[in-house]
């Protein structure tokens, strides 16, 4: 096999890695929506349970006084009456109570039925969320095994082999070039929420990339971009879809440091823009948080503005 053939099954290998690790963000939140709705479904299925105890103990109650005095009932009401009419009317209203106590009792049943029904319905959703992040979770193994396959085929190179392969001639300006670029870049004028978060995400350059995290010690894409608009006071999801319907979308002509670039539909890679062409983001496995040019990332799919 190549060196180019090796580069691209890893360019391959990274984009199904960085879409993968995508997913499983986006799991863990369902597995959390799931459980939260499952909490609020035993809550009411608990309240339930109360009020239909209550409901049996008054409708007890009520047979028991109504037994008690069933057999003087009728005789009463119709010595009570003044005429044929009341009496009917007397009869009229203790059937209606009966006619109550049996709708209570039915209310009550079917509230709790409701209730058991949605809590089951609600442990199901976790089960199923749970088991659709536990199968991402082995296609993440598998896929870091054969990542670590060719990156193995790669250990076998010469120094100077392995030299061309990191560093390719035009694969992206040297540190200190991007840095420059970015300073004469960037406006003077930048919004305070935007300068927070460029602040932030600058201040990780060279952290590595871990799947899932976000931070301060490691970032996935959305866990950095998610982390550097905390500190600005905005919340985001740890999914770069779901990031991706956030805001206000935005045209690449029009981007402005601070914007979220997305890549891929659905979204499977976020980074933000830092003016100049340039953007910062968590690239993949093996590598650090850093600078490149925007132009040099394929798959672009759009832009949102948070803030």
């Amino acid at each position: 096999m190549t060196i180019d053939q090796v580069n691209t099954k890893l360019q391959g290998l990274a984009t199904s890695s960085e879409q993968l690790s995508e997913q499983l963000n986006q799991a863990k939140i369902d597995v959390a929506k799931a459980k939260q709705a499952e909490l609020v479904a035993t809550r009411n299925a608990d309240v339930a349970q109360v009020k239909l105890r209550a409901a049996q103990q008054q409708l007890a109650q009520s047979i028991a006084s109504q037994y008690k005095s069933s057999a003087f009932s009728r005789t009463i009401a119709m010595l009570s009456s003044n005429s044929s009419e009341n009496y009917l009317q007397t009869l009229q209203t203790m059937s209606l109570l009966s006619e109550h106590q049996s709708q209570v009792a039915t209310i009550a049943t079917d509230a709790i039925s409701t209730a058991n029904k949605a809590t089951a319905t609600a442990k199901a959703a976790v089960a199923t969320a749970q088991q659709k992040q536990a199968d991402l979770v082995k296609r993440q193994q598998a896929l870091a095994a054969e990542t670590a396959k060719y990156k193995a085929l790669l250990a076998t190179l010469t120094a100077a082999q392995r030299a061309a392969y990191y560093n390719p001639p035009a694969a992206q300006p040297a540190p200190t070039a991007v840095q420059q670029a970015f300073q004469s870049a960037t406006p003077a004028v930048v919004g305070k929420g935007a300068a927070a978060a460029i602040a932030t995400a600058k201040a990780q350059l060279g952290k590595p990339y871990v799947w899932g995290a976000a931070g301060p010690g490691s970032f996935d894409c959305s866990g950095l971009t998610m982390y550097a608009w905390a500190s600005a006071g905005v919340s985001l999801p740890h999914n770069a879809a779901a990031q991706q319907g956030m805001g206000t979308p935005v045209a690449q002509a029009d981007l402005q440091p601070g914007d979220l670039v997305f890549f891929g539909s659905p979204a499977y890679h976020v980074g933000m823009y830092l003016g100049g062409g340039l953007m910062i983001h968590a690239p993949t496995s093996g590598d650090v948080v850093k600078i490149v040019p925007l132009a040099n990332e394929p798959d672009y799919s759009g832009a949102t503005r948070v803030g």
